[in-house]
């Protein structure tokens, strides 16, 4: 029996060429700013190696990741373009990036001072990140001058770029975000006085990509928008993007009964009608969110029903009592299209209170990944 036949019937299919399309949609808006792709979160479940090779066919020239374990994955894989690792990293960990050729931002000065002493041999290439209003993690303006100073008596740590992030890029509201660039470019134009080697200068996100061309500087950060998502719907009107995932299971049960009854732990639903019931081999533990019990819908042969009861770990359980025809085996759509009905992940962030990226990345490994 081969292994293909022996799989979950639960699976997320991935369309590697609407991820393409998406790439070449931001290379169209950026002028002659880089890609970068952000991978992180193992390419917000997508699938880390696979993005990062198509990716860089189809013209992005960087890559980031949040952890350097993510970014050694993607070294032994044989990938070599550059990649940034964006989040924090403890001072001892300088060796190894260096020995996996990993960037690394510095985000504060206590971290900035403890890195010539963990750099044994080799060369480490170091991003600097500027809060610009975001208050999260980023050299604060007054320390600019001191880190420079420092870095003079560094000769082993290179500064490769500078960057900051927009914590609200998808907001109709824009006053926060052209404070932000203005501050930026006025935190360059004194580091450029200082410091006068070539820098690599990088702010935008996929929704600062999309709504500030002023933000492109020499480097863009796509994420969510590569995988053909977005921020906020109005951003729509703006770039065509294609989704780049299907989730997708089978019916593994089916069974009638009668009205007032209860169905599932807690007996939280309880049956108007004679019903059908079909169950799914899908639950928490694979993403399928818990917050969706006796809430959320999916699609059956074209037709949109709804979730009854909790969702269990591994199992959920649908009403099928108005889809005739309806058979074990039968395929379910979670995320996507069949037919002329479609679930989006918008619609499954309205019903949770998320947001697309935590979606796609809590649909857990065991579900597995098929490309097409």
């Amino acid at each position: 029996m081969k292994v293909k036949n022996m799989l979950r019937p639960t699976i997320l299919e991935i369309n590697l060429k609407n991820i393409v399309f998406n790439i070449r949609q931001f290379k169209k808006i950026v002028n002659k700013a880089i890609l970068m792709g952000a991978v992180k979160a193992d390419a917000y479940g997508l699938g880390a190696i696979q993005v990062s090779k198509v990716a860089i066919e189809n013209g992005v020239k960087w890559l980031c990741v949040a952890t350097i374990e993510e970014g050694i994955e993607i070294r032994d894989a044989g990938i070599s373009v550059p990649i940034l690792v964006l989040g924090g990293i403890l001072p001892e960990q300088a060796q190894i990036c260096s020995n996996y050729n990993l960037d690394i931002t510095v985000s504060s000065m206590y971290f900035f001072r403890k890195l010539q002493r963990y750099l044994l041999n080799g060369f480490l290439d170091v991003h600097l990140n500027i809060d610009t209003g975001m208050h999260r993690v980023g050299i604060l303006p007054n320390q600019i001058k001191d880190f420079f100073s420092y870095l003079k008596k560094n000769s082993k740590i290179n500064l490769v770029g500078i960057f900051t992030h927009f914590p609200t890029a998808d907001s109709l509201t824009r006053n926060f975000s052209l404070k932000q660039i203005r501050v930026f470019k006025d935190l360059v134009g004194i580091i450029k006085t200082i410091y006068r080697k070539p820098l690599l200068l990088h702010a935008a996100n996929s929704s600062a990509t999309i709504n500030y061309p002023q933000s492109h500087f020499d480097m863009v950060r796509i994420g969510l928008g590569m995988y053909g998502y977005f921020d906020a719907a109005f951003l729509k009107s703006k770039i065509k993007l294609k989704p780049s995932v299907s989730w997708k299971t089978k019916i593994v049960s089916i069974r009638e009964i009668g009205q007032g009854n209860r169905i599932g732990y807690g007996r939280t639903y309880l049956t108007k009608r004679r019903t059908k019931i079909a169950t799914l081999p899908v639950g928490y533990a694979d993403g399928f969110n818990r917050l969706l019990s006796n809430l959320g819908q999916v699609i059956v042969h074209g037709e949109r029903v709804n979730i009854l009861g909790r969702i269990c770990m591994d199992q959920s359980m649908i009403d099928v009592v108005d889809i005739p025809k309806v058979k074990e085996g039968d395929e379910v759509v979670l995320i996507g299209k069949q037919g002329s009905s479609e679930i989006n992940i918008y619609e499954i962030c309205r019903w949770i209170n998320s947001i697309p990226n935590e979606v796609l990345v809590k649909i857990s490994k065991r579900v597995h990944r098929v490309y097409i």
